[in-house]
C-alpha cells in the first residue's frame, strides 16, 4: 500500500486485533446457540466482501482506506470462519477416533491452502494482487455454499434419526460415558 516498514507493521495490528475480538464473540454465541453453520456462512460472506473490496479497490485504484477496510473484513471473517469450521468438525463426530480422524483430515486439507497461496500472488500482479484477491473471494463464496449444503444434509440426517428414535421403544437415552452414541447422536447444525 506504499507505507514504510514501520508504518506497515503498525497498520497490520488493528485488523488482527479486531479479528481476535470477533473470534471470541463468534465462539461465545456459536456455543450459546449451538449453531455453527450460521456463523460459518456469516463469516464466509464477510470474508468474500472483504476480498472483493480489496480487489475492486485495487482495480479502480480507490483510496487506501477502502482496501484497508477490506483487509479488516477479510481477516475478521476468515479467522472466525476457520475457528468455527474446526469446532464444527470436532462437534459432529460421535466418537474420539472419529474426532481424531476428522481433525487429521481437516489439517491435511487445510495445509493445501498455503501451497496454493504461494502461487496466487505472483510478483507481476503487485502491488494490488487483484487476481489473488478474486480467487480468495471465490473460495470464500464456495465455503458459504458448502456450509449451506452441509447444514441441509445434517438437518435431514437429524430429522431421520429423530423419527427412528421416536419409533423405537425402550431406552432412548443411549448415553455411554457421557457421549451419545449411534442413532442417538445428533449433529450440530
Amino acid at each position: 500500500m506504499g507505507f514504510s516498514e514501520l508504518s506497515s507493521q503498525a497498520l497490520a495490528a488493528p485488523p488482527y486485533l479486531l479479528s481476535f475480538f470477533i473470534v471470541l464473540f463468534t465462539a461465545y454465541f456459536s456455543d450459546r446457540y449451538r449453531d455453527r453453520s450460521f456463523f460459518v456462512c456469516l463469516h464466509a460472506i464477510v470474508t468474500f466482501l472483504g476480498y472483493s473490496l480489496i480487489a475492486i479497490g485495487g482495480w479502480y485504484r480507490w483510496p487506501i482506506g477502502w482496501r484497508y477496510a477490506g483487509i479488516c473484513l477479510a481477516t475478521s471473517g476468515f479467522f472466525s470462519a476457520i475457528t468455527i469450521i474446526i469446532t464444527w468438525t470436532v462437534n459432529n463426530q460421535d466418537s474420539d477416533s472419529k474426532r481424531g480422524t476428522g481433525m487429521a483430515m481437516l489439517n491435511i486439507i487445510g495445509q493445501c491452502g498455503p501451497l496454493v497461496g504461494t502461487r496466487l500472488y505472483p510478483e507481476e500482479d503487485g502491488p494490488f494482487y487483484i487476481r489473488g484477491m478474486i480467487v480468495c473471494a471465490g473460495f470464500m463464496l464456495a465455503v458459504f455454499f458448502v456450509a449451506v449444503g452441509l447444514r441441509a444434509y445434517l438437518g435431514k440426517k437429524n430429522r431421520r434419526r429423530e423419527k427412528e428414535s421416536s419409533e423405537r421403544s425402550g431406552d432412548t437415552e443411549g448415553l455411554v460415558g457421557g457421549e451419545k452414541l449411534g442413532r442417538e447422536f445428533r449433529f450440530i447444525l
